[in-house]
């Protein structure tokens, strides 16, 4: 999703008193806008209509095959 947005995602951060050290994902940005979370809930969404179909698709061979 990273990449998809143009976007950099996790990387270092702390949570409350301990710093998490971890690798970065993506090569973008670092700030995340609104119009990156509507796009992100459309590529999610696009994703789950084209998984749906082809389990649609591979039940319906199975079943007539």
């Amino acid at each position: 999703m990273a990449g998809a947005l143009g976007l950099q995602l996790a990387g270092p951060r702390v949570y409350g008193d301990e710093l998490v050290i971890d690798a970065f994902m993506g090569d973008g940005r670092r700030e995340a806008t609104a119009a990156d979370i509507r796009r992100a809930m459309r590529v999610f969404v696009a994703a789950c209509v084209i998984q749906w179909l082809l389990l649609a698709g591979l039940c319906l061979f199975t079943w007539r095959g």
